[in-house]
Order: structure tokens, then C-alpha cells, then sequence
């Protein structure tokens, strides 16, 4: 399906996996099928993944929590090329605002706007 450090571009991803061409975790059925994530705001991917408050964020967040299974993880690198980095599967989540401030720390967001971290394992 994919091929671990090779770079793939937003609409190969989606033809393979679905779900939206912009959303970071694009979700099909209500289930996400991919992360698609950009350094500035998850710092710390793959293990940390970043969900802001915004209403699809936070659904995307949620839907990923609970889903179980893993799914293909890539990093952004540039505009349409994402590095496929391997797949994870969910180990924890955090919600609790004390809980989630330690991992806004050099991301783009600030404590306030994180809505829920999710960290990751390699499977």
C-alpha cells in the first residue's frame, strides 16, 4: 500500500485510503483512515498528535480515540508531499487542559486552543 520513508501527495492518499484531501486525519464512515500531519503543529509526530478545538478537530480527535486499529501515518514536508512514516495504532488520550500543556510546547498552538493529545505507537 505504502512504502515506509517514501513521500506521497494528499489525492494518492485519499485514493487509497479516503475520506478528505485537507483534513490532518481524514475520516471515511466515521472512522480515520489516515494522519496527515504538519511539523509546525505536531512537533512530536508520529507519537504525538495535536487536536486543536475546532469542531472537526475535535470530532476527528475523538473518532481516532475510540476507533482502535491502526492506521498509515505521514508527515508533511512540503506543499503536497507527505512522508509515509509507518503505521500507529492509539495508546492514550488526554483531554484534561494540565494534561494536554506539556505538548504545545514548540508546536504552532497555544495551551488554550488544544483540544485533546493523542499519543501513538508504532505497529
Amino acid at each position: 500500500m505504502f512504502e515506509m520513508n517514501k513521500n506521497y501527495t494528499r489525492e494518492y492518499i485519499h485514493t487509497v485510503c479516503g475520506g478528505s484531501k485537507q483534513a490532518f486525519l481524514p475520516t471515511k464512515n466515521g472512522k480515520v483512515v489516515a494522519a496527515c500531519l504538519r511539523p509546525d503543529l505536531n512537533p512530536q509526530a508520529p507519537d504525538i498528535i495535536i487536536c486543536n478545538g475546532g469542531a472537526a478537530a475535535r470530532a476527528a480527535g475523538k473518532a481516532l480515540a475510540r476507533q482502535g486499529g491502526a492506521i498509515p501515518v505521514f508527515i508533511k514536508l512540503e506543499t503536497d508531499s507527505f512522508r509515509y512514516v509507518g503505521h500507529f495504532s492509539v495508546s492514550e488520550s488526554l483531554t484534561a487542559p494540565l494534561d494536554c500543556a506539556p505538548y504545545a510546547q514548540n508546536s504552532s498552538f497555544t495551551v488554550g486552543q488544544v483540544a485533546r493529545v493523542i499519543k501513538m505507537n508504532r505497529c
